[in-house]
């Protein structure tokens, strides 16, 4: 049987994903159409689309502001938007793609590849939005390290405010290694962060390149800012290379 498949990821993973997934399917259901909905969340990919789900696809809408491998959809009909316009617009984009005008994704159909060639998608996709996917992409996965290593560096607060000092009297050793273990994860922030961008753009072989360039960005000081320039220069000099090689 025939029907709409979706796909929604925010940076976060948490609460813009599943809203847009509630509001596609509700507009799906509405409509009296099938519709199943990826979900590309903080805890990984659920309800996973299958090349079978592709084969029998009318078409596909990507509300996302991430990377979520679209590439697997070329050859169908395709809407890539903000995760917002699936929550805010989501009866719309199931109009769009039952009215069969929506451009086919150009490319051939690949379901293994993990790479986002912004050059192939349907509606000329904007610079700035493309450069805003990728920023995401390195936030999204870098959070998970600034969650665990605040998390980590708080609990060792309840030792006391100077609980990792030897020289202090509220030293305690638990807290010391809650403490490094927490500092250890804010520093690799950068480089996570960076690794994910230059993998957004450049796919798997990018990453160790990005993640390189943000552990000179954290020796040198650039900081974010180094990070940024780290990977997105890692990300795209690897689809050159990859170009090349083709």
């Amino acid at each position: 049987m025939k029907k709409i498949l979706a796909v929604t990821g925010c940076p976060t993973g948490i609460a813009h994903t599943y809203m847009a997934e509630e509001a596609l399917k509700t507009a799906a259901q509405k409509a009296g159409i099938e519709i199943k909905v990826e979900t590309n969340g903080a805890g990984g990919v659920d309800n996973a689309i299958t090349d079978a789900d592709i084969a029998n696809a009318i078409g596909v809408i990507i509300a996302a502001d991430k990377d979520v491998n679209p590439d697997r959809f070329n050859g169908l009909p395709v809407i890539e938007v903000p995760v917002k316009d699936g929550i805010h617009k989501a009866v719309t984009l199931i109009e769009q793609i039952t009215s069969g005008t929506i451009p086919i994704r150009k490319g051939t159909h690949n379901s293994t590849t993990n790479t986002t060639s912004s050059n192939q998608v349907v509606g000329k996709e904007s610079i700035g939005r493309q450069i805003y996917k990728h920023l995401m992409s390195g936030v999204s996965n870098m959070l998970p390290f600034v969650v665990a290593g605040g998390v980590l560096i708080a609990l060792s607060f309840l030792w006391g405010i100077y609980s990792a000092d030897p020289n202090n009297t509220q030293y305690n050793e638990f807290a010391a290694l809650l403490m490094k273990i927490g500092g250890q994860a804010f520093g690799i922030m950068v480089p996570i962060f960076t690794g994910f961008i230059a993998y957004s753009i450049g796919g798997r072989p990018a990453m160790v390149a990005g993640f390189v360039g943000g552990l000179i960005a954290n020796v040198t000081g650039a900081g974010f800012l180094g990070g940024i320039i780290a990977g997105f220069a890692a990300g795209y000099l690897m689809l050159f290379v990859k170009k090349l090689l083709d």
